[in-house]
């Protein structure tokens, strides 16, 4: 790697903590990057998905979540 990345990359881990200072924020944020990870992991694998679908699924599961939560 070189400098100019690892610096880079150093910039974007410090935001990254900045703006996830809790638990809570980084859970949230990890989930709602799921979608993106199983597209991108389905168009690797050469079966691509919709990543619509993938994010009206997970919303789907929150309202599930929440409405069991309560």
């Amino acid at each position: 790697m070189k400098a100019e990345e690892l610096i880079k990359s150093q910039k974007a881990v410090e935001e990254w903590r900045k703006t996830h200072s809790d638990i809570d924020s980084l859970r949230k944020a990890y989930l709602a990057s799921i979608p993106k990870q199983v597209w991108a992991s389905m168009a690797f694998e050469g079966e691509p998905v919709d990543l619509t679908m993938l994010e009206q699924c997970m919303e789907r599961l929150k309202a599930q979540k929440d409405k069991k939560g309560k």
